[in-house]
């Protein structure tokens, strides 16, 4: 045996995926603990307002009395009192008692107030609390309130072609958490971080508050925080196991975590659900479709079905009355359109490249929407995702379709969602979401053997991967960096024969190997030992003699494991055995290299084909 067996397997990450891990061994923490909610005290200045020494939740019947004197007017139905007072310039003034406190008071304006000089006029009182629009259940805006305060305007009937809005009314009521999560989820795809603090605030008023739980779960997937957002998930369900939207993050949260199974099953009984919310039927549906796309046993020509039946539900909601559904629907379309394309680059199809550019196309017009363009929280992304959805492609379909163009899509439009994020959790994110497309173009050039450009753009997606990975903290994104370093260092070695730039990017990979190796499902056993095994090649090569024995042999046990677990063919493991055998037989230990020869013939996948 003359020189070392190389075993690389470069594996795309459409094709695999990523490494699946096992569950983790150390206790659950709690949401609070992962997140480290203040709930123990809420973020100054947060009090209800007050209104001439009158404050809501906190000031009696006789208190009211004695500032305000007697009413003009007053009622009393059941528990309630309403008492109607009037002072110049405002005539019209309703104080609602129960229990003996005062629970609101409304002012009704004698004329309609434009809502930018009626915050100012009551700058004072406002601080410098952040108002967010209120809509009803249309999704028509009638009032906009301040949440740290308990106050609302409430505007009057805008007339066709009227500008801005006008305050027909403000109340003031106590404190709750209810317009804390509204003005979170106004703010998740802008400032998830001022989201965040929105939502501690909210629980520490009520902590059963479904939805806060919820938007959190989606933060944390947001930023990487997976178990954590798994976490929040399942609170959100206990607490309301009615709403579609919070069952799909939460299997947003399995397919992040691997749990393939589990998610592909539990969307299925989700779909059960969804009759009463149609949008959430098709976000669901293309959802599935993913799954089977994406899983280890991929089937094409099912993804396809279900984003059919998606595509066709969506357009039906095309034009619905309510803008949350229509929005909702048109954004789930785009997706659909993208995904559809990746559908049928990886499976087997007449006409692939045509039908995929018909399909991207097609994701360019609806990117146009005039009403999506008009929402950023859905369409920021869209140029990038469409570029990046192109590279995708051509990982199925490398052929020689010049990608130099999309890469600078890629790049152009991942920095303009860099520079424009004022937050760091979107920061990192779209640090990360680049790096992804990226990798996509690595593996397209190392497909094609430009091995130059493959190494250039792989440098540059470690470096966006590694601002995206700060502050996240799952496996699943840790394995995707080590699997970058390694893909690197193996075009090193492979393509170029330069094993001593291999060895820089394998010690970058070595670390994060050894910390995830603990965790790797029975699945993954293979991946990861014929990883450490050809990495233990370039280590050989450059003389570093023991680093390449104990790799070698590390890669080797993982190999084992996966025969023993009936996973992986024992013919996998003719190219260690091999390998270590020559080690052995060049250090010197005779006996040691006897035993693994007589290994490495009995696995001999040579021999097996002969029987």
């Amino acid at each position: 045996m003359n020189r070392l067996i190389r075993i690389v397997v470069f594996v795309t990450l459409f094709a695999f995926g990523v490494a699946p891990f096992c569950d983790a061994v150390n206790p659950a923490p709690t949401p609070q603990q992962v997140a480290g909610l203040a709930i123990d005290s809420l973020r100054p200045p947060v009090e209800t307002a007050t209104f001439e020494g009158i404050a809501p939740g906190k000031t009696t019947l006789e208190q009211l009395t004695r500032l305000w004197g007697d009413p003009r007017l007053e009622t009393v139905s059941g528990g309630q009192i309403v008492r109607a007072y009037s002072f110049e310039p405002l005539n019209h003034i309703e104080v609602t008692v129960r229990g003996g406190i005062v629970r609101s008071i409304l002012i009704q304006l004698d004329a309609p107030y434009p809502e930018e000089e009626a915050r100012a006029a009551l700058q004072s009182e406002l601080l410098r609390s952040k108002p967010v629009l209120i809509p009803d259940e249309s999704g028509e805006i009638y009032g906009q309130v301040f949440p740290e305060r308990g106050m609302m305007f409430l505007f009057a009937r805008q007339t066709p072609g009227q500008p801005g809005y006008f305050v027909q009314q403000i109340a003031i009521e106590p404190v709750t958490a209810e317009p804390f999560v509204l003005r979170a989820e106004a703010m998740l795809y802008d400032q998830p971080t001022e989201a965040r603090r929105d939502l501690q605030d909210a629980l520490r008023l009520k902590s059963d508050y479904a939805k806060a739980y919820w938007l959190l779960a989606q933060i944390d997937l947001m930023e990487g925080h997976v178990e954590s957002a798994l976490l929040y998930n399942e609170k959100a369900i206990q607490l309301d196991e009615q709403r579609p939207a919070y069952h799909l993050t939460f299997v947003q949260a399995l397919i992040r975590m691997n749990r393939i199974g589990e998610a592909k099953q539990y969307l299925h009984e989700t779909i059960g659900i969804c009759d009463r919310f149609p949008h959430e039927m098709a976000r669901a549906l293309m959802m599935l479709g993913d799954l089977y796309r994406t899983s280890q046993q991929a089937d094409h020509g099912l993804a396809l079905d279900c984003h059919t039946k998606a595509i066709a539900l969506a357009t039906t909601l095309f034009n619905h009355s309510n803008p949350t559904i229509r929005l909702t629907a048109r954004d789930v379309l785009f997706e659909l359109h993208l995904a559809t394309a990746k559908a049928i680059a990886w499976g087997r199809y007449d006409n692939q490249e045509e039908v995929i550019k018909k399909w991207l196309d097609r994701a360019r017009v609806l990117a146009r929407d005039p009403e999506l363009a008009r929402s950023p929280r859905y369409s920021r992304e869209y140029s990038f995702k469409i570029a990046a959805t192109t590279l995708a492609t051509l990982v199925a379909l490398p052929g020689k379709t010049h990608i130099d163009l999309y890469i600078e899509d890629v790049l152009t439009e991942g920095n303009k969602l860099i520079d424009s994020a004022n937050d760091p959790i979107l920061r990192a994110k779209y640090h990360w979401d680049t790096s992804i497309a990226l990798y996509d173009a690595v593996q397209i050039f190392q497909l094609r053997e430009q091995y130059s450009s493959a190494l250039k753009y792989g440098e540059e997606a470690a470096k966006y991967m590694k601002i995206g990975l700060d502050g996240r903290s799952n496996d699943t994104d840790l394995y995707l960096l080590g699997r970058l370093y390694f893909r690197l260092g193996a075009i090193h070695a492979s393509g170029n024969g330069n094993h001593r730039a291999a060895i820089e990017w394998f010690d970058l990979a070595k670390p994060i190997f050894e910390k995830l190796l603990p965790k790797i499902d029975a699945d993954a056993l293979e991946v990861f030992g014929v990883t450490l095994v050809s990495m233990g090649v370039s280590y050989w090569e450059t003389d570093q003699r023991e680093e390449a024995v104990r790799l070698t042999e590390r890669g080797c046990q993982q190999i084992e494991r996966g025969v023993r677990a009936n996973v992986i063919d024992a013919s996998k493991l003719w190219a260690p055995y091999s390998n270590l055998a020559k080690m052995h037989n060049e250090r010197g230990d005779r006996e040691r290299a006897a035993n693994y020869s007589r290994l490495a013939e009995s696995v001999n996948p040579e021999k097996a084909r002969l029987r």
